[in-house]
């Protein structure tokens, strides 16, 4: 997205909860983000909503039907999203520290929604032997472990549910829907240190609960002080143990343990307190909200329903902070709607002095789960103004039509960053050209004086020298190998995409099979407050540093720019022996060609700009392009491979077509065994298309004759996505190698290759004597 308006202020989510996502949606529906740069954290991108669980648990939801993916809603909304553990917060010197060792996260604002963890959690054993209820996320994959592990012996499969409010009524009834049927015969026991279960409930309802219990075989014991947990059971003070095959611990709300480290005022039970404003006390500029505070005048239930209804409120007073406007109180109300699941597609409702049952009931909760689901699904989201708009306070309508036309905007927009900007003299109207649009020396020794630079004797002058240019001294019998490469950022967390542009970079050079030496780093950064462009500078910077001392490269120096959005390129120079040279020529007929990594980031990074990728390919092809090239061409060169390539821009075809032609060769491709990123053949059945992916497809169209095999599925059209061969053309960042294996080595370097952690590596080809063809099986 580009930037026209320069950002003011830093305002940070910590947590991707209820009221969160609400805060997201408001504020971009409002158009409330104008000057403001926003980011949500969360250690997950993708979280479950609490409210279907029990029914997704009792098979009546889809898995995906109660996920909601932050990544598109952060998308869509135009913000940051960062996908990291938060290990502590500074609210006086207003930073964010990470359990990864990333640089601290600087804001002008912090709100704070990171829910609550089962109660209990440091009883003796909880965390070896129990499986907890939250993150919800966590649940289900123990589930599905469980399920997958057990092997029935004849004996009824004991399930204890330690908990007895309603998180726990609804969990035994969920696996007794489950698995009763699965793993017959189960035997399910709910236990609870209150005298009663459902307690804060009228007796009705927990009367009401006990027949569905009793009818469904269900045995519960109250009273009980849970002392230990082991292999063979749950133990309790002044009770017979109880034995378990699997033991869920849904007991009431605890604090997480960030709670300790966050340096804001808490209560007797660790919980932040909070104003009625929900702003922490003795913090203006922190807010909270959902289970994880506490207000001082009423204990609250560790409920959604209340998160749900802090939301709007959390989001107009965060908007008015901002803004120095007035703020409302958050007014939580008496008493709230519960309604129970029993399983089945039957529900019980509480609510004061009313309690009713039926499906009916199921009917009203599915309808208010699924109408509050609708409200943040990607494909439902209203299409947004990409440059945004002027701002408007939250509890009032917008105006402007919500599609204007582009130059008219385009003017609006240049002329609104003039009047703000004017109002403030440390961001010029106008913004100069030349050497004038460099980034600040403050700024930039400030940072850069922070780095932790990895050094190498044969640099002469380097980053921390007050020279024009760095020096470098080539040791006798080596080569050097020089490189450049670089694009936009495609992730708002700068951190991560420092990380992935030096080991993109990097990649050529092992492609040569040299060893990479030192680095001159290019970056342009958003128009912004001073303050902001050194955060920025300071994740990036700290994202290429810590690859860099990684890899064992010196930062050397390099340039900055103000622009409208961030980009990287990177200068990389590699040593080698003359003699140790990777080539593209080199291919012989008959040699297999073994791909190292998968392929498939260009469609999915495209999905995830159009809404259309789930947070969990995302991250798993973040982390594939944070797998460095190194081992792998420590593996080739110990094998004596000399035609290596890695695989980037020009997809897996191109750079195939350049090995063929520098060797006279042709080759054969088996679709079928390429290795491709989770969600990458989804999303080119979607039709997403990486923008670079029609000019590979032409390119190798015009130049080679390209032949289908036998079942294969090529499409002569270009531009044309198709579901067996799309791949082939798909821009990589940071792929992977590939080479020219003689046939008798195929199956030793393959396993090597695995072995080195590249785990799907595998060859998916031959080189054939017939040039200038491709055959494609």
């Amino acid at each position: 997205m580009n930037q026209t308006v320069p950002f003011k202020k830093d305002l940070v989510l910590v947590g991707g909860g209820h009221s969160h996502v609400q805060v997201i949606r408001m504020l971009a529906m409002k158009k409330a983000l104008r000057g403001i740069r926003v980011t949500l954290i969360s250690d997950e991108s993708t979280v479950c909503y609490s409210g279907m669980l029990p029914g997704c648990l009792a098979g009546l939801y889809r898995p995906d039907e109660m996920e909601m993916e932050l990544r598109p809603l952060c998308t869509w909304a135009g913000i940051r999203f960062v996908r990291a553990r938060v290990a502590g917060l500074d609210p006086a010197l207003q930073q964010v520290y990470f359990d990864d060792g990333r640089p601290p996260l600087a804001y002008d604002a912090l709100s704070i929604n990171v829910g609550s963890i089962p109660r209990g959690m440091d009883t003796p054993g909880v965390r070896e032997h129990a499986v907890p209820t939250r993150p919800l996320g966590l649940l289900l994959k123990r589930v599905h472990r469980f399920e997958e592990n057990h092997r029935s012996d004849g004996r009824p499969l004991r399930i204890v549910i330690a908990g007895g409010g309603a998180a726990g009524v609804e969990l035994a009834f969920a696996m007794h829907s489950r698995w009763g049927a699965r793993f017959a015969p189960v035997q399910i026991t709910l236990v609870d240190s209150q005298a009663t279960l459902l307690t804060g409930h009228r007796p009705r309802v927990a009367a009401i609960i006990g027949r569905y219990l009793e009818d469904k075989g269900i045995a519960w014991h109250t009273g009980l002080r849970v002392t230990g947990v082991d292999e063979a059971g749950i133990h309790f003070e002044d009770h017979p143990s109880l034995p378990c095959d699997f033991l869920l611990w849904a007991t009431g709300g605890a604090p997480p343990g960030l709670m300790k480290e966050t340096n804001l005022e808490t209560s007797g039970a660790g919980f932040i307190r909070v104003r009625s404003t929900l702003q922490a006390m003795g913090y203006d500029n922190v807010f909270a909200a959902g289970d994880c505070i506490e207000f001082p005048s009423r204990s609250l239930p560790k409920s959604g329903v209340y998160a749900v209804r802090e939301g709007p409120v959390l989001a107009r007073n965060l908007h008015a902070w901002l803004e120095n406007r007035s703020m409302v109180p958050y007014r939580p109300q008496a008493s709230a709607l519960a309604l129970l699941m029993t399983g089945t597609r039957n529900a019980v409702a509480s609510r004061r002095h009313v309690s009713f049952h039926g499906p009916w009931v199921w009917r009203l909760k599915d309808w208010i789960d699924r109408r509050w689901m609708r409200k943040f699904e990607p494909a439902l989201l209203p299409p947004m103004d990409p440059a945004g708009d002027a701002p408007s306070a939250l509890d009032a309508p917008s105006t402007r039509d919500a599609h204007p036309a582009h130059d008219a905007h385009s003017a609006h927009a240049a002329h609104a960053a003039g009047d703000e900007a004017g109002k403030d003299p440390a961001v010029s109207a106008m913004r100069c050209a030349g050497c004038g649009a460099k980034v600040g020396s403050t700024v930039l020794t400030g940072v850069l004086d922070e780095l932790d630079i990895f050094s190498r004797e044969e640099v002469r002058i380097g980053l921390h020298d007050a020279d024009d240019a760095a020096m470098l001294e080539i040791p006798p019998g080596r080569s050097l190998v020089q490189t450049v490469d670089g694009f936009r950022a495609f992730t708002g967390d700068l951190h991560l995409f420092g990380r992935i542009a030096l080991v993109h970079a990097a990649s050529d050079l092992y492609a040569m099979g040299a060893e990479p030496h030192s680095a001159l780093v290019t970056v342009t950064l958003p128009y912004a407050e001073k303050l902001l462009v050194a955060n920025d500078l300071r994740q990036l910077m700290g994202g290429i540093a810590e690859e860099a001392r990684r890899l064992g490269v010196t930062l050397l120096g390099g340039h900055t720019s103000e622009g409208t959005e961030t980009a990287v390129s990177i200068t990389m120079n590699g040593l080698t022996g003359n003699d140790a040279v990777f080539r593209k020529g080199g291919l012989r007929p008959g040699d297999g060609l073994v791909l190292a990594k998968p392929v498939g980031t260009g469609v999915i990074l495209a999905a995830d700009m159009h809404l259309k990728a789930q947070g969990s390919w995302v991250d798993e092809v973040h982390e594939g392009m944070l797998q460095s090239n190194a081992e792998a061409a420590g593996v080739l060169a110990k094998a004596g491979i000399p035609a290596v390539t890695d695989v980037t821009g020009f997809g897996l075809a191109g750079h195939l077509v350049e090995m063929l032609e520098a060797s006279g060769t042709g080759a054969e491709i088996e679709i079928d065994r390429i290795p491709h990123y989770a969600g990458a053949a989804d999303c080119v059945a979607a039709g997403v298309e990486s923008t670079l992916a029609p000019s590979n497809r032409e390119h190798l169209q015009k130049r080679w004759q390209v032949e289908p095999g036998p079942g294969a599925a090529y499409t002569a059209e270009p531009g044309a996505a198709d579901g067996r061969d799309a791949l082939l053309f798909d821009p990589q960042t940071s792929g992977g190698l590939l080479a020219g294996v003689p046939a008798s080595g195929i199956d030793e370097v393959v396993a090597k290759l695995r072995d080195a952690g590249y785990a799907q590596a595998a060859c998916i080809g031959r080189v054939t004597d017939r040039k200038r063809h491709l055959q494609i099986r």
